[in-house]
């Protein structure tokens, strides 16, 4: 069985058209302070997008400040970071709030400016017209853009593991894709990007999705999406890993009939534009070294973590289980694909990834018209510098970590 890939927030014809109007009429990269971050609605018409004001450090500094990274001069001057989400600040990103809060950032010179945009593809569009330094992407998104143009780099990867899947309640008979013929798979509304991925999934189990299985549109409530399952509405759900935690608070164990750790596929990436890349790259290296420390910290210590996640969106934090459940999850999603390599992308994922995006689905595009150069895109280079520093500092740091 081969293992399913991460999602997108939007579809990829709705990207590849908004990016191609948007790239006609953005205003070339300035050197002047950013415009407010912009969204994209369902209809490719920008509208302001929500934002967060920008985190700030924590007011209890811990009394162990982290050396720098082997760097000659120490810091470099503070500079300010447009750094875009393509969702809501909180656990699922937690390694940039966490190296906010504890410093980190600041040690390496950059004051963040935290934002979030309607989805992967309003973070492509926004970097396309200079709007922010530092984007969070799915990666199909990641790749659809640079195929229509956009130039970023992908430096540090954000999740080594699929965003979305396909679950079966846990004692179902259902173990692998094929057998989903004549069943109906449900998920959020048949208008996101997830759709054309998983009817491409469902093709090389040899179903067709237009004849052999029911998709059905569920909503957003999670709580729905458990009770359609138990009450046999439904007989898998194609889902994120962050909406498996919610399911699965509700009582119903699920069990994945798509994972499979010898197909892996790119998930999400952080990206930067190549003029950011290459004249701030000091600044890169270090924005990738303190989200390496926050994950460092936040496996060392999981509840320091979700103490410091308590301050930055405590509507996450209302029941505590979950909140620890929920953590675990997101621990488990970043861990590096090797030890102390924290940002590591797997090259081949991304290639796997761009072939499946290409091929056609019963006869219509999956949305990547022109397959790229993925070494163009995606690099390692700075992963080396992204470790290296002194972990004990920060072990110790947070084994001590008082709220």
């Amino acid at each position: 069985m081969r293992r399913r890939l991460s999602i997108m927030s939007a579809t990829f014809a709705l990207l590849a058209i908004a990016l191609t109007a948007y790239k006609a009429s953005a205003p070339a990269a300035s050197k002047e302070a950013p415009k407010p971050a912009q969204a994209l609605t369902t209809l490719g018409v920008m509208r302001a997008a929500p934002t967060v004001p920008a985190v700030t450090e924590a007011p209890e500094k811990s009394a162990i400040r982290m050396a720098q990274a082997r760097s000659v001069g120490g810091p470099p001057p503070l500079k300010k970071f447009r750094v875009l989400l393509p969702f809501k600040v909180g656990i699922t990103f937690f390694p940039i709030s966490v190296a906010n809060e504890l410093g980190y950032l600041k040690d390496e010179g950059i004051d963040l400016d935290l934002q979030v945009a309607n989805g992967s593809s309003a973070v492509v569009q926004q970097l396309a017209a200079g709007n922010a330094e530092i984007g969070v992407i799915l990666a199909p998104n990641t790749l659809l853009g640079f195929s229509e143009g956009v130039k970023y780099k992908a430096f540090y990867d954000f999740l080594t593991k699929n965003t979305f899947d396909v679950k079966v309640i846990d004692s179902s008979p259902i173990s692998r894709p094929s057998d989903l013929k004549g069943k109906s798979i449900g998920t959020i509304d048949l208008t996101r990007g997830d759709l054309p991925l998983l009817r491409a999934e469902l093709q090389r189990a040899g179903l067709n999705a237009q004849r052999d299985v029911q998709i059905v549109a569920l909503g957003f409530n999670m709580s729905l999406h458990a009770q359609a399952l138990k009450d046999g509405r439904v007989d898998a759900l194609n889902i994120s890993w962050n909406n498996t935690v919610s399911v699965e608070a509700v009582g119903v164990k699920l069990k994945c009939i798509t994972c499979d750790e010898q197909f892996q596929l790119a998930s999400e990436t952080t990206v930067a534009p190549d003029r950011i890349f290459q004249q701030d790259r000091r600044y890169i290296i270090g924005f990738g070294r303190a989200m390496a420390k926050a994950t460092l910290f936040a496996e060392t210590n999981p509840a320091a973590a979700i103490a410091i996640m308590k301050k930055v969106a405590p509507q996450e934090h209302t029941d505590t289980a979950f909140t620890k459940t929920f953590f675990a999850a997101a621990l488990a999603v970043m861990k590096p694909r090797q030890a102390g390599k924290y940002g590591l992308h797997d090259i081949s994922g991304w290639e796997r990834l761009q072939d499946f995006m290409a091929a056609p689905v019963e006869g219509q595009p999956t949305g990547l018209q022109n397959k790229v150069d993925v070494n163009q895109l995606v690099t390692n280079e700075l992963v080396e510098e992204f470790n290296r520093f002194d972990v004990e500092p920060v072990r110790k740091q947070a084994m001590e970590y008082r709220p």
